[in-house]
């Protein structure tokens, strides 16, 4: 098999790809980050099985300029996704954790490897540059399962993305300066790399952002053309910055992001949609090959006692110590700090940079270059391993996830989902309505609702909702598919019991198999379609509230009612059910029932 890989080199890109997808599929299905099957399929078919070794297939004249590439549009998608807003009451917390937070990382790593690894000192300290980041492309799922509070979103969102830059910066500057020295030559001129990254990547990123802002908001370009508009812009931005400065398109790539994210452009949740597909294809086509690309004898230096010492020492005291002096003085409780602490996955940067740069130190004849890959990518496995299988409960125990989020997201801002959001915010729930539809999102603003305008099938969207306290899912569109859709999108999130839609038509009968496979529980059971909503609504209708007890129960309440019932939630002790098909009416409860009376019955 890896001669046959070897001497045809599309079949083995076909394999990379097919062996990524695959590993997201699989992390789809286990609910766990995409990083852990990938990597682990990377490290199968390279050191273990050495069936593909892209060091072989590929010149790394060439495979390294595109690992860059699609470093570059994963770092540009998480720049779409920040939103200044977001951070106004963390921004000084970020600020510290990218700055002096990322020097106690990267100082004290650096000192761990040269005292427990006995690493060079030089290589020691860019080693500690390399660990310094942490990955948005492991933060992101990490956020989607946990949904923690959201300053605490806020916060490892914004680091995961902007301290990828100064980590790629700081990691260049000491390449350059160990070059140099190398070389004989004086270190000052590291000082002169330092301001050119600074400037060209600031400079460039912020030219290639407001350039497609500009684009976008005068539609100077058809809707058929924005998507490879903007990543023809994004790439050569990207590779001009590059060509001027050795990797400050990564600095380059997040400018021009967040340019764009809070421009106001059209059209962004589309752009975000194609940006995010593509992440994904190029996540799992890196993770994979960068990991086969390993080689056997790095993989078992990753499994010695130093190393592991080592990455203790960067997990376990310096993230404590790096969140402990950035949040001093800062409105997050202790409990949001000790979170924060606990969760700093490594991700695709810490890899892709170190496969870079550990070549290029090899090949100018660095001795014990060799070292630095093996202890990164342990970095990398037993950050993100900890994180996957701790975030969720260690969340839950410290208070900064709810185990059992009672708040709802609408699918829909017309105005009789505004009234039912309305009525369960006065109950005391948590409420969010998303709507394609600026005008409704508009008018859910203004009636004090929080809304976001965009579509919910767009993976981006996670990135940009704040579900924090939301743990079910209504449906409430006149697109019966995009209604199923997205109660099929968010099983995965809120279980297949907390998704609800509405019915395609009034009075639909309770199927064999609730819920379905493609689909979503009927609201009231059945009885509610969007014509009968809108019908009900523009007739007078609103959301009364009716006593439950074991002695009057939901079959008693639709009994009395008839047909003119619509009984959609029942409240009880700061919780909320959905009625829907699955629910009992004979069950004998206690609560505060929710319903709509058709007033034309």
């Amino acid at each position: 098999m890896h001669e046959l890989l070897a001497t045809n080199p599309g079949l083995a890109v076909s394999a990379i790809i097919a062996l990524g997808v695959a590993a997201q599929w699989l992390a789809w299905r286990w609910s766990v980050p995409a990083i852990l099957p990938l990597l682990a399929t990377g490290f199968l078919v390279g050191p273990v099985l050495g069936v593909v070794s892209p060091a072989e297939l590929f010149p790394a004249e060439l495979f390294f300029p595109l690992v860059s590439l699609a470093v570059g549009l994963i770092l540009f998608e998480g720049g779409l996704t920040l939103r200044f807003a977001e951070i106004r009451d963390v921004r000084r917390v970020v600020v510290n954790l990218v700055t002096w937070g990322g020097l106690v990382t990267w100082a004290g790593a650096a000192l761990a490897a040269h005292l427990l690894a006995g690493v060079e000192l030089h290589l020691a300290l860019l080693f500690g540059a390399l660990v310094m980041v942490t990955g948005p492309t492991v933060i992101g799922p990490l956020l989607r399962i946990v949904r923690p509070v959201a300053n605490v979103a806020s916060v490892l969102k914004w680091e995961g993305i902007v301290i990828d830059a100064v980590g790629a910066l700081v990691a260049v500057l000491v390449y350059e300066s160990l070059l140099l020295r190398h070389e004989g030559q004086p270190l000052g001129s590291v000082v002169l790399l330092l301001l050119r990254f600074l400037l060209v990547g600031a400079m460039t990123g912020g030219a290639g952002g407001l350039a497609l802002a500009w684009l976008l908001k005068r539609r100077a370009v058809p809707d058929f053309l924005i998507n490879v508009v903007a990543l023809a812009l994004l790439f050569a931005t990207f590779t001009l910055a590059d060509v001027l400065s050795s990797e400050a398109g990564l600095l380059a790539a997040v400018v021009m992001g967040i340019i764009v994210a809070n421009a106001g452009v059209p059209n962004l949740s589309s752009l975000l949609t194609f940006k995010e597909d593509l992440t994904v294809l190029f996540v799992s086509v890196l993770f994979v090959a960068l990991a086969a690309n390993v080689s056997p004898q790095a993989a078992l230096a990753a499994l010695s006692w130093e190393t592991l010492a080592v990455v203790a020492v960067v997990l376990l005291v310096l993230r404590p110590l790096d969140v402990l002096l950035s949040s001093l003085g800062s409105t997050l409780s202790w409990r949001e700090r000790a979170f924060i602490a606990f969760i700093a996955p490594r991700g695709i940067v810490a890899a892709s940079v170190t496969s870079l740069l550990a070549t290029r130190l090899l090949e100018e004849g660095i001795a014990g270059a060799e070292a630095l890959v093996p202890m990164v990518f342990a970095v990398i496995v037993v950050s993100v391993l900890l994180a996957s299988l701790t975030a969720k409960p260690l969340g839950v125990r410290l208070g900064v996830a709810d185990p059992d989020p009672q708040g709802v997201l609408f699918l829909g801002a017309h105005p009789a989902a505004r009234h039912i959001a309305k009525r369960l915010a006065e109950k005391g729930f948590p409420v969010l309505l998303a709507d394609t539809n600026p005008a409704n999102v508009a008018a859910a603003l203004a009636e004090g609702l929080p809304a976001y305008h965009g579509s919910l099938l767009a993976d981006g969207s996670d990135d940009q909702l704040r579900l924090s306290g939301i743990g079910r899912l209504v449906a409430l569109t006149s697109n019966e598919e995009a209604n199923a859709l997205t109660a099929v999108r968010f099983r995965r999130d809120f279980g297949k019991d907390n998704v609800f839609q509405l019915s395609p038509r009034e009075h639909v009968p309770v199927s064999n198999r609730l819920g379905g496979e493609n689909r979503g529980l009927w609201l009231s059971h059945g009885r509610l379609s969007y014509d009968r909503l809108e019908r009900m609504y523009a007739a007078g209708a609103k959301l009364a509230e009716f006593e439950l007890s074991p002695e009057h129960t939901l079959a008693d309440f639709i009994a009395t009612h008839g047909e003119a019932a619509v009984p959609l939630f029942v409240a009880r002790d700061g919780a909320v059910d959905v009625v829907s098909e699955a629910t009992d009416p004979e069950r004998e409860d206690s609560g505060t029932l929710l319903a709509f009376i058709d007033p034309r019955a």
